[in-house]
């Protein structure tokens, strides 16, 4: 029996997700509570993940949210 696509599962499609927004180094600075230079610094650094598209460098809220994560200091007691 040979498998019959529908137009409703088209063939070698890959699902495409809501992208979630990406933030220069102002909104990112202000999602921080940082200034956009110390932003731009921990970019370079490599101490905070970025997309470049093109010149430009965005940054994910997710990436953000795990540097916070990152630099989580737990208590001792």
């Amino acid at each position: 029996m040979s498998e019959h696509f529908t137009p409703a599962q088209p063939r070698n499609r890959v699902e495409r997700r809501h992208p979630e927004a990406l933030l220069d180094f102002e909104g990112a600075a202000e999602f921080l509570a940082l200034t956009p230079r110390h932003v731009r610094r921990l970019w370079q650094e490599r101490r905070l993940a970025g997309v470049k598209c093109g010149k430009f460098v965005r940054f994910a809220q997710s990436d953000l949210l795990a540097y916070i994560e990152r630099q989580r200091v737990e208590a001792l007691r």
